[in-house]
């Protein structure tokens, strides 16, 4: 579950940071950050459509 991967994230970074007392939702905030920027990066940017163009009928 995502809050699950969330919290164990912003505990590895509380501890990396030597366990900082009253930062509990900053930590909080750079795991969610952590998480959107990597899966932002995963989206593929949508294809661009081809442009249409319109058939005119040919002189007789």
């Amino acid at each position: 579950m995502m809050e699950d991967q969330i919290k164990r994230r912003a505990y590895e970074l509380w501890e990396a940071d030597g366990r900082p007392a009253g930062q509990d939702q900053s930590y909080w905030f750079k795991a969610v950050a952590e998480m959107a920027t990597a899966v932002a990066a995963n989206i593929k940017p949508a294809r661009k459509r081809a442009t249409r163009t319109t058939r005119t009928k040919k002189a007789a």
